[in-house]
């Protein structure tokens, strides 16, 4: 419909997204008019969860649209990035979404396109929905040419896919859509071709997320189900009754996950400050069996699959996120221009009304293929392993953080030890100096970090604190490792890991070199792919561990008493490994196993 630019109102000298309608659809007069006058409608819509239109005109004969301008990334990009969504994340951005739908039903106003890449992840923590500036455009064209249907045929409700008239109760389906996509990492429906994709939900039963997703809660998944009924009437009736729905689940969800720092009881008294074992960088040489400080490397981070799969900029550790690399701030965008003047084409598309501000890095940018599939490397959970060795969903290298946070964490009251702060929507909270222990992490340790970390993900299986220079994550238990291209459940050793990393295709290791933490033995290695495409090294549960092609990443792997830990330091773009040595070392050689 529209292709979108980045501008500023010198009125107000603030930057704001402008639409402008595409010249194919502007040479139709009637058609121009009816966006202008039901653009200028929808500025009725004013909600925290709604991207609002601000004003609307003519440059020549083409339309144009002025709207609020998102810093951030849409729920598309979050998904392709990261792979599948945490329940309670997904919960809540449903629940965002549902208030906002709510709105715009008791006005009469039927969305007709509710879809990942209309809902958009503002920096500050809420989802908002874009285009309902075309709404009533939709609804003259289904009036004039009964039959006809305006939407993506991947969210399409049965009535859609039928031709028939569209309700609130539509908006609730496509809603319903998008949330079993944000739980599971995968479409409800698909098929060979458009139709056969819209056809096959007429008459049929929704699909249930707990069936590819266990820990999904039961009142989730029926409130997905109830979405997604055949029927309009068997559905919630309008965005609020499926919000009502949602708000104790998401309720329920932030009282599981608190966000508040608390206090652990003292940990025992502070070990030495060793660094970890040094090892040589790939093709250096060195000997093996060294335990003194690692900080030999150069930067080239790692990541690739063993089949590839690129990693974009932003590197979460979830999936790498599917589990754990470090993830970015936002970054600020650039503002200038005259009246309303265009500064740079973003998009041609439906008509996103912001600029992505997070470039995406983490974990899933696109699909990549790794051992046996595709490999997933994020932040956010990502879609369960098929049969296949790595998860599907691949994501893209979160970016580094652009400048410290403010205001600056407090710090760690000496001779206590906190809890990691809660990351939301994939951006990095900042941690003062100080002690910590991950409270999720299902092998305990504390840690003492100085200023300028961040905590950018942390879950059962990955922990990941990052800083401008790089990130440094914990990984365990490992499910799975590639040596030689093939899909394998390792032995709960470290030198088998350490053996099966270097054993994998695509990789180029240094040798190993033994190291000790807190009175365990582990050994290390520096570890780079030799081609130009990202690497699977390993997965935890619910993450895949990449390295990408332009880097190189320690990685050490320590035996405890269960499962060894694995924990890769790893550079941010721009930087080498020895940059983040440093403090990763020093960070590192303060840890104590619990």
């Amino acid at each position: 419909m529209a292709t979108v630019h980045r501008a500023t109102d010198i009125r107000s000298d603030r930057a704001v997204a402008v639409k402008l309608l595409r010249a194919e659809v502007s040479r139709d007069t009637d058609l121009a008019q009816r966006f202008r006058r039901e653009a200028l409608a929808a500025t009725v819509l004013r909600h925290p969860n709604i991207v609002a239109c601000l004003d609307a005109g003519t440059d020549g004969q083409q339309p144009y649209l002025v709207m609020e301008l998102i810093e951030g990334e849409d729920l598309a990009a979050r998904l392709k990035r990261g792979g599948r969504l945490a329940p309670w994340q997904a919960a809540r951005i449903a629940l965002d979404v549902a208030r906002a739908l709510g709105v715009a039903h008791i006005r009469g106003i039927v969305h007709r396109d509710v879809k990942p890449g209309n809902i958009l992840l503002a920096s500050d923590g809420r989802a908002m929905v874009t285009d309902f500036g075309i709404a009533r455009l939709a609804a003259d064209a289904e009036a004039a040419l009964p039959g006809t249907t305006l939407g993506s045929v991947h969210y399409f409700s049965p009535e859609q896919a039928r031709g028939a008239t569209t309700t609130p109760a539509s908006d609730v389906y496509g809603l319903g859509l998008v949330l079993y996509e944000a739980l599971t990492g995968q479409r409800a429906w698909t098929g060979e071709s458009t139709d056969a994709i819209a056809v096959a939900r007429i008459g049929a039963d929704a699909p249930s997320p707990r069936a590819l997703r266990a820990e999904v809660p039961p009142a989730l998944d029926e409130v997905v189900r109830r979405a997604l009924a055949p029927e309009a009437v068997d559905r919630f009736v309008h965005g609020n009754a499926m919000a009502a729905a949602l708000e104790p689940i998401v309720a329920a969800g932030d009282e599981a996950s608190p966000t508040a720092v608390v206090a652990l009881p003292p940990p025992p008294p502070p070990p030495s400050t060793a660094p970890v074992g040094a090892a040589p960088s790939p093709g250096s040489g060195g000997p093996a069996g060294r335990e003194d400080a690692h900080r030999s490397g150069n930067g080239a981070r790692p990541r690739p699959g063993p089949s590839g799969a690129r990693r974009g900029a932003s590197r979460a550790a979830r999936s790498r996120r599917g589990p754990a690399t470090a993830l970015g701030a936002a970054s600020r965008l650039p503002v200038g221009g005259v009246a309303v003047v265009l500064v740079a084409l973003i998009a041609l598309a439906g008509g996103a009304a912001f600029v992505a501000a997070l470039p995406g890095r983490d974990p899933s940018a696109g699909n990549g293929a790794s051992p046996a599939g595709q490999a997933a490397v994020t932040r956010s959970p990502r879609p369960t392993p098929s049969p296949t060795p790595v998860p599907t969903a691949r994501p893209t290298p979160t970016p580094k953080p652009t400048a410290p946070p403010s205001p600056k964490p407090s710090a760690v009251p000496a001779g206590e030890v906190a809890d990691l702060c809660e990351v939301f929507f994939d951006i990095p909270c900042g941690l003062g100096a100080g002690r910590y222990a991950p409270s999720r992490f299902a092998m305990p340790f504390d840690i003492e970090l100085g200023d300028g970390w961040s905590n950018a993900d942390h879950r059962g299986d990955i922990v990941t604190l990052t800083r401008e220079q790089g990130s440094l994550t914990f990984a365990g238990p490992i499910r799975e490792v590639y040596p030689k291209g093939e899909s394998v459940e390792p032995k709960a050793k470290a030198r088998s890991l350490i053996e099966a990393f270097i054993a994998t295709d695509g990789v180029g290791s240094s040798k190993p070199a033994n190291v000790r933490i807190d009175g365990r033995r582990g050994l290390s290695i520096d570890v780079a792919p030799t081609g130009n495409e990202r690497v699977a090294l390993f997965r935890t549960d619910g993450s895949t561990y990449q390295l990408e092609p332009d880097r190189t990443t320690r990685v050490v792997v320590i035996d405890l008493p269960h499962d060894p830990i694995v924990l890769a330091i790893e550079p941010h773009d721009g930087f080498e490994l020895r940059d983040i040595l440093d403090t990763a070392d020093e960070a590192a050689g303060t840890i104590r196993w619990r």
